[in-house]
């Protein structure tokens, strides 16, 4: 679908370039790229919700490690139960068994949630903040009057890193990015 998207973009470029038609007064077609990954790694947003996530992982971390030592003290005092079996039932034994498994089984189900609702949770924000960055691009865009915006991201190792623009002699004139980034309300930071 961006293949095809890209194509139309070049025909209809090559389209306005190519045309034997004379020139009449019409605006110039203005082109734009924005650095999401730059963008998404200076965003404030990205910022706190790392933070977010590094405190919920402690806190979680913390109750598995309860839940991990309850576990073990309750299977301790079972394996001393089973040492000296005088006077104990097999109703006691099996009851006692009962709890300890059920303690590692509370455990393992904590985990195995608690791990899901966090990827869960950086999942939802993560594309809520992804539709805000998608928002401003686009509100900067119309505010400067650009007809096509293009990503041209730096990390072409990353997965949603298509390389959508092969030559650009702009000196980063017509890099958005910073202007993004500001209409976010971060500070983009100093160049180099």
């Amino acid at each position: 679908m961006k293949k095809l998207i890209f194509i139309a973009i070049i025909l209809l470029i090559s389209q306005l370039g190519f045309s034997q038609a004379p020139k009449a007064a019409t605006p110039s077609l203005k082109l734009a790229y924005v650095y999401e990954d730059y963008i998404l790694q200076n965003l404030n947003d990205i910022k706190n919700l790392q933070a977010e996530v590094a405190s919920k992982k402690v806190n979680l971390e913390t109750k598995l490690e309860q839940k991990a030592k309850n576990y073990q003290e309750q299977y301790a005092e079972y394996q001393a139960m089973m040492k000296d079996i005088t006077g104990l039932t097999t109703d006691s034994l099996n009851a006692k068994l009962k709890r300890v498994q059920n303690i590692k089984k509370d455990a393992d189900d904590f985990q195995t949630k608690s791990e899901a609702d966090l990827q869960t949770f950086i999942q939802e924000k993560f594309t809520a903040i992804r539709e805000k960055v998608n928002a401003s691009i686009n509100s900067v865009a119309a505010e400067k009057g650009y007809k096509f915006v293009f990503r041209r991201n730096a990390d072409a190792a990353n997965n949603e890193s298509n390389t959508v623009m092969l030559y650009s002699a702009d000196n980063g004139k017509d890099d958005l990015s910073d202007a993004v980034l500001i209409k976010m309300g971060t500070t983009p930071p100093k160049k180099q």
